[in-house]
Order: structure tokens, then sequence, then C-alpha cells
């Protein structure tokens, strides 16, 4: 997620579930029964993917919303709430890596949402906000800690086998690993996403000409390394990517180009030009919007014809829900309540229900189960803590 305005909340819900969470288990493992299913995980991508495919040609797309690392400790989260506002069940599920390096009792509850929303036939797009790896993060790992500097110089070493920045780092994703492995073991397919919004500067992986070389230095260690056989990989941009060049990777090309666009207006420009400048990379890839705050218009959709639309979660899906700290007030860059209504409504939109049962037996690995029931949620994330 950019550094945009809309931040703290962020930050506020965290700390609260950070103080529940070495004290309960997981609410839903015991209605997650873990068994592996079909390791065939090529077969099912391709099935995946010539889906998406097809269905960008039609003008249709997937759409669903981020439940973060902090909510993944909540009785009620984004994909709740949005499910409850919206009476349907969106296709896709984006959740965050981050967490499982610091705080064990989080790997059970991101793994039991991953499953969950895979068993039903859903897709399960995960990000990894990696914290800087040679600096000291007070809180373990955290948002912020993605965010502290790293120079072309520290980032060349930490790229060098042998030295203990890469060391460092090579830890980070060894534990990173350890956590997609146990999605791969229950049989999820992930639409893995890593060092997203490569062109912005507010990772530490931002702006930094090695970025290629850091892609595939981590493809290596997960896949040919680690034998990781359920990723497919996404690499999104920021808004219009105009430098997109920069950042491709050298060996290892994504599986899926995107871009993330935090506007105000619905109809911006860098919805368009993102998708000009990412698509000319590689032609003949899905592309798709893997983070947007403002829901696109019909037009975005037409034109672009993404594989997915991923709302952020929170008050991204509705501008009243508030922890009513100011800096959740006033957020111009989140939808009302209606809006996202009306997004999910629209008739290019196809929910999880709607997919072709072939397909979320891909994506399941099995015969997909029916939704499961959802709890009721209160009116505000406020109420909800």
């Amino acid at each position: 997620m950019s550094n945009h305005l809309f931040r703290q909340p962020r930050t506020a819900l965290a700390a609260v579930a950070l103080a529940t969470c070495f004290t309960t288990g997981p609410a839903s493992a015991s209605a997650v029964d873990h068994h592996k299913t079909s390791p065939d995980f090529d077969k099912r991508a391709s099935t995946v993917m010539d889906y998406l495919s097809g269905l960008t040609e039609d003008g249709k797309t997937l759409a669903g919303t981020q439940v973060n690392e902090y909510e993944v400790f909540l009785k009620c989260d984004s994909m709740d709430r949005l499910v409850q506002m919206t009476g349907a069940e969106p296709a896709v599920l984006g959740l965050e890596l981050m967490f499982a390096n610091e705080y064990p009792p989080f790997e059970d509850y991101f793994v039991d949402h991953a499953v969950t929303h895979s068993r039903q036939g859903g897709l399960v797009t995960v990000a990894w906000h990696q914290r800087n790896p040679l600096k000291v993060c007070m809180r373990g790992e955290f948002y912020t800690c993605s965010q502290t500097a790293m120079t072309a110089e520290e980032l060349d070493r930490m790229l060098t086998p042998g030295t203990p920045e890469h060391d460092l780092w090579k830890a980070d994703v060894d534990v990173a690993a350890r956590t997609l492995k146990r999605l791969e073991d229950e049989g999820v397919l992930v639409f893995f996403r890593p060092y997203h919004e490569m062109n912005g500067g507010w990772f530490w992986w931002g702006q930094k000409d090695a970025y290629p070389q850091l892609w595939d230095a981590l493809y290596e260690v997960l896949v040919e390394e680690h034998g990781l056989t359920n990723l497919v990989w996404v690499w999104s941009g920021n808004r219009a990517t105009e430098d997109a060049p920069r950042y491709w990777p050298e060996k290892h090309k994504p599986d899926i180009i995107a871009t993330d666009v935090y506007e105000t207006d619905s109809d911006s420009a860098s919805f368009y030009d993102g998708a000009t400048n990412i698509k000319a990379l590689a032609p003949d890839t899905l592309f798709a919007l893997t983070e947007v705050g403002k829901a696109p218009s019909d037009k975005v959709l037409a034109e672009t014809q993404p594989a997915w639309v991923l709302i952020w979660g929170g008050n991204y899906l509705n501008a009243d829900w508030t922890d009513g700290s100011d800096s959740a007030k006033g957020c111009d860059g989140c939808n009302t309540m209606e809006e996202t209504m009306a997004f999910f409504a629209n008739e290019r939109i196809v929910d999880l229900t709607e997919m072709p049962k072939s397909v979320r037996k891909a994506l399941a690995g099995e015969e997909p189960e029916a939704p499961a029931e959802r709890p009721y949620c209160p009116a505000t994330l406020l109420e909800s803590n």
C-alpha cells in the first residue's frame, strides 16, 4: 500500500489486534479442516489464467478487498463487512504476509483465512511489506519498518551472497517460505505480490536500479531453493508507472502485471496511464488493478480490462467507518458505502458464486465448498474492537 494520507488508522488497529493476539487462537481454527489437496498447481494455475484471459476479453473482471495483517485477529474483518454490505461473496481475497516472522500466532490466522477462501474456490492474493532487514524494527515487524531507508550500496551488499546483509535478508525470506509452504501443503494457489509499488519512494526497495536483481533473487530462493510450486507471481507498480522498464525483472518474468492506484477520482488518468505503460512491458500478460482506493469507473474497467480489482480494506470500503482518530476523517480517496455497493453491483463484476465451477475447483484443488456463514458486524470499525 502506498504512502498516501490514510495511514494512522492502520497503525491504531494493529496495536489493538496485537494486544490480544497472544491470548487467543484463530476463531476459525475449528471450522477449517486442514488437509492436503491436489498438488498439481501448474495445471490448476493454467485453468485459472485461461479463465481470467477470457473474462477480460468479455469485458468482465473479478473483485475483492484486502484483509490486512492486523485484521486477521478480528471477529469482523473487511471481507466480512463487504459481504454484509453487498450481500455477495467477492471472488478475491487479499492478505498480507507481514507478521509471520515475529508474531507466532499470526501465521495460523493467516493460513486459516487463505485456506477458507481457497477451499470455497476463491482467488487468494498475498502482498508482502517486508521489513527492512538491515535496520532495527522496534516492533519486530511492522508496516513502518518496510519504510525505513536503504541505500543503493546497502542493497548491493544485501544481494551479494556471503555478506552479513545477505544473511539478514535471507533469514526473513526463509520464514516467508515456511509460511508459503504451509499454504502449498494446504493446496492454496497463491497470487504472490512482493516488493510492490517499486517506482515509489516510500519502501526500502523503492526507486532502486537493482530492483530487478532483488525480484530475481527472491524468486530463486522461494522457487529454486525452497521448491515452492504454488506461486503465481504478480508484479505491480504505482499509479502511472512511467518508468516501468527500470524495474522489469531480468530473468524471472512475472505471470501477471499490475498497478496500484490511489486517487480521489474514480476515472483518474492514473488508471489508464498505468495500464498503458505497464502493458507495454508484456502485451500478452494479464493485467490487474491490485490495489485501489477509489473504486474505478465503468469506463476504466472497460478500457483497461483488469483481471481483478482489489479495493483496499477498512474505510476505503466505507468512508464513514472510523476508529475515531483525526487522520481517519475526511478520506477523499475512500468510497462511500453507496459507491462500494454500486461497484460490486456492476454487471462487469463476477462474484465468487458466479465463477464457473471448473475454475473454482481449480482454485480449491477439489470440489469447492459453499461459502461459510459470516459474522454480523457492527456499523463502525470502532465498535468491533
